[in-house]
């Protein structure tokens, strides 16, 4: 584990140093007197500032150009709106007050239409039920259960063809009624079994027993190992080493055709009551199982759904559900702990989606595996990575979330099941932290009891207010237009995936979708001015300052519009970065 310091340059008249006059726990507002020594960035470095210790900085009258970027980094302030005002002017020098122009024009472009928005429900319903299972589980000695690696001597794999009865959520509204379905063993891989309903229908309108034979070598192979070797082992409650894939039309039944065409459909889920045993009174099966719905081109049961649909869709489905399985296992029943919390439990589900990208990226370079050679990605990999790329671009139209429905905050969702935006931005964080880290760092998020912010915390070995002020710099100094990628801090960078190219091909490819080649608005902060926004708590703004060519140096202040000092809980921040010129850093308004 890489233990992360504060960035340190030394030089002839260079010092950066975190002055005394404030820390990660903020204290007293100082009405902006400095105690320590003067805080400088040279060319192409950043630096992490607190509130309290903004009158350190000190910007020289050189031209140069900055990077502003003022953030709340928490995860406990309430979600609201607070307003806030940035300074750039010289020490004791009064400002002029500039409002900024709306840059968040930008309309929705989802429409009426949400097409996630049914299975995020349904999955915010399932995590939040999690708490008392995994209460239920502690006082039921339910983490004795042992790893999938040690299988039972007794038990024995069932025959294929053979039939079982199974309890299935059937209820969208609650998530507590339970309907009983019998389905026939179709596949027995290494590590899967795959059972089919009765009631599925057979083909040419259903899978046949070669397409569940090919699902069941991505998924036991592939999909199942990926996540394994990321995020730690199943539990194996009924000892057979084997995870459950049910795929029943019961899952198709829990939206309706009329939902489905504004609210879109549940395409599978993992509930955690089956990790608890098998006489548990919440219809617990007593085993791991990942639920699928199943086929259906003619609409028999709801909306329509045609084979090849559920082959694309169903695999990504499953990497990102069996990443929960994995996580409730690890943290309520091997270890007696609480459910992760939603923000960094869904962020990593995210992560498991684009490792699956990343193994068919691995396995099709360029221009291999794509039915059209231009694409960014292979038409295998389009399932896994399309919805990331979709929900971060989004997440950064808007990274301060002044949009009151979208609420961007990553690590505070609130009590809600993280919108679009939300999961696209908690998907950046983890891909950046992965990128700092190796992704070891999933391993050690999944296996513990700890969670949320301090779970990231002890995970990595820094202050989340460093590795959020760091990540903000990230997503824009990441491929900076003519500057080598290789000058610039590996924390301010995406060492594995370069932001700017993947949206403008997406920009270029799909425009509609991806109106810009790169996302996020960038305003003036004017030298000898201020700017009055707002934001949310978990959000960041961006600003771009030229200091002026002659005269006194400029200093930076971030202070709440009204009042003398932002709630501690807020963690008020900026985060400073000096741009090698002003082509390298360019401006975006919406």
């Amino acid at each position: 584990m890489r233990t992360r310091l504060p960035t340190l340059v030394l030089g002839s008249s260079i010092v950066i140093y975190l002055a005394a006059c404030g820390s990660d726990s903020a204290g007293p507002h100082n009405d902006g007197v400095c105690t320590g020594a003067a805080i400088t960035i040279p060319t192409l470095q950043g630096q992490v500032i607190s509130e309290s210790d903004l009158p350190c900085l000190s910007i020289p009258a050189d031209g140069g150009t900055y990077l502003i970027v003022p953030q709340f980094a928490t995860a406990t302030a309430s979600l609201n709106l607070v307003n806030f005002t940035l300074t750039a002017a010289p020490p004791s020098t009064p400002a002029t007050r500039v409002v900024a122009s709306s840059r968040r024009a930008m309309p929705s472009l989802m429409g009426a239409t949400d097409p996630g928005q049914a299975q995020r429900i349904f999955e915010g319903i399932l995590r939040q039920r999690e708490h008392s299972i995994a209460a239920a589980a502690r006082s039921r000695g339910a983490g004795a259960g042992p790893l999938a690696s040690r299988v039972r001597e007794d038990a024995v794999t069932p025959t294929v063809g053979s039939s079982t009865t199974f309890h299935v959520l059937s209820d969208f509204s609650n998530g507590n009624t339970y309907a009983t379905d019998t389905a026939i063993l179709k596949y027995a891989g290494s590590h899967l079994l795959i059972y089919q309903s009765k009631n599925a229908p057979p083909p040419p309108n259903g899978f046949s027993d070669a397409d569940i034979a090919a699902f069941g070598n991505t998924f036991d192979l592939d999909l199942y190992t990926i996540d394994v070797a990321t995020f730690g082992s199943p539990t194996d409650i009924d000892g057979d080493g084997r995870v459950i894939v049910l795929l029943s039309p019961i899952i198709n039944k829990l939206t309706t055709a009329s939902t489905c065409s504004t609210a879109g459909y549940i395409a599978g889920f993992f509930n955690a009551v089956d990790l608890l045993p098998a006489s548990y009174p919440g219809k617990s099966n007593g085993a791991e199982i990942f639920y699928s719905l199943v086929p259906d081109p003619q609409g028999t049961f709801s909306c329509q759904h045609t084979i090849a649909a559920v082959g694309q869709l169903t695999p990504s489905t499953f990497i990102h559900e069996f990443q929960h399985m994995i996580s409730f296992g690890q943290h309520a029943i091997m270890r007696n702990g609480n459910e992760e919390d939603p923000w960094l439990n869904e962020g990593l589900s995210h992560i498991a989606e684009e490792l699956g990208s990343r193994y068919y990226e691995n396995r099709f370079p360029p221009p291999t595996g794509r039915t059209d050679p231009d694409q960014a990605f292979p038409d295998s990999a389009q399932g896994f990575i399309s919805g990331d790329l979709y929900n971060s671009y989004h997440y950064l139209l808007d990274p301060a979330s002044t949009d009151t429905a979208d609420k961007a905050s990553v690590s505070n969702w609130g009590s809600g099941d993280g919108t679009l935006v939300q999961r696209g931005g908690v998907w950046l964080f983890l891909r950046w932290l992965g990128d700092q880290q190796d992704s070891l760092v999933y391993g050690r998020l999944d296996q513990t009891t700890n969670t949320g912010i301090p779970n990231v915390v002890a995970a990595s070995g820094a202050s989340f207010s460093t590795l959020f002020g760091e990540f903000a710099l990230a997503l824009y100094t990441d491929s900076l237009p003519g500057v080598a990628r290789s000058s610039i801090p590996s924390a301010f960078r995406f060492t594995s995936r370069n932001l700017r190219a993947l949206y403008a091909k997406q920009n270029q490819r799909n425009p509609s979708n991806f109106p810009l080649a790169f996302p996020i608005p960038v305003e003036t902060l004017p030298a000898g001015g201020s700017v009055s926004e707002a934001m949310y708590p978990g959000t960041m703004d961006f600003f771009l300052l030229t200091a002026p060519s002659s005269g006194a140096a400029i200093g930076v202040s971030f202070e709440p519009t009204s009042g003398t000092s932002f709630s501690n809980s807020l963690g008020a921040q900026v985060s400073v970065f000096h741009c090698p010129s002003a082509a390298a850093c360019p401006q975006s308004v919406h």
